[in-house]
């Protein structure tokens, strides 16, 4: 099982410049003549027309900013990249005539791989910054460094780094079913592949097997992974994989999920290829820009 096509959120054209992050280079990096960034606010991006829109970083200068300020994502070939978020939301529209401020679970449908992947990392780690202001060692005040990819405690000095939380999302089979479950929240009809964080101590095949159980009672062997997409909602890295079950009756933890079905390939394909509108859908699959999404893709192509 393998997919065509590319996930989205990943293959960021970027050289994360590791060793290029002090002060000076980082200053160098700003005022180069082709330096990008491009702007955010309250975890919505400026963009023009559906793409993000990109001003030279002193453009910003003077403006309002979040912490941790500039966020140097990284070199995309000899052009610096970075992010900001603004403070204030008319300071952000106004640098570009035109320019509105989206969601990136909408732009998820618009934009393209390129801008997908920058846009994921700069959210992940503004994101990140947000909810790690303080330090965990003694409660001081975290200050940023290394152009916005950790934080240091100035009282104590411990060094934090931003999270990544693993999560399995994984393709239950039997034959030629596939089980698909729908969250409370979800709207009515919408169904996905079973996901689950992993447990400290645990492998992914040991958290595949743990979170199918938990959530639908089925056991489960042979869990196989197949391909991982960073999240930005705030932080996870999607592990995809698949796992054949061993028993089929679906009894529901029911703070976990509002249902959970079996579906055919041959239902599943209908929804995918649009062929089953005159006879009702089955489910609403999940969007293209989801591991999920990739993950049935993959098991039909079989």
């Amino acid at each position: 099982m393998t997919s065509t096509t590319p996930m989205a959120f990943t293959g960021a054209p970027l050289d994360l410049a590791e060793n290029q992050r002090d002060a000076a280079s980082l200053t160098v990096f700003s005022k180069a003549d082709n330096a990008r960034a491009f702007v955010m606010f309250h975890g919505r991006f400026l963009v023009k027309n559906g793409d993000l829109v990109m001003v030279h970083p002193l453009q910003i200068k003077g403006s309002h900013l979040y912490d941790p300020g500039p966020l140097f994502l990284g070199l995309d070939g000899k052009t610096p990249m970075f992010a900001f978020s603004f403070a204030k939301e008319e300071e952000a529209l106004k640098l570009v005539k035109g320019a509105e401020l989206d969601h990136l679970r909408n732009l998820s449908f618009l934009m393209d791989g390129r801008q997908l992947a920058l846009a994921g990392r700069a959210k992940s780690l503004f994101d990140w910054h947000r909810s790690h202001r303080f330090c965990s060692n003694c409660g001081k005040e975290s200050k940023p460094q290394a152009g916005g990819v950790t934080r240091q405690c100035p009282t104590c000095e411990t060094d934090h780094f931003p999270r990544v939380n693993p999560v399995v999302i994984m393709l239950v089979l039997d034959g030629d079913n596939c089980l698909m479950g729908r969250g409370p929240e979800w709207p009515d009809g919408a169904f996905s592949a079973l996901a689950g964080f992993v447990s400290p101590g645990e492998s992914l095949s040991e958290a595949c097997i743990r979170e199918v159980k938990e959530e639908v009672n089925i056991d489960v062997e042979n869990p196989e992974f197949k391909f991982s997409q960073p999240w930005p909602y705030p932080g996870q890295l999607m592990m995809g994989m698949v796992c054949q079950a061993k028993n089929t009756k679906i009894t529901l933890d029911t703070k976990e999920l509002a249902d959970a079905k079996w579906f055919s390939k041959d239902e599943v394909r209908s929804v995918f290829e649009g062929t089953n509108a005159q006879k009702g859908t089955p489910f609403i699959c999940p969007p293209p820009f989801t591991i999920a999404h990739q993950l049935i893709k993959a098991w039909l192509a079989e």
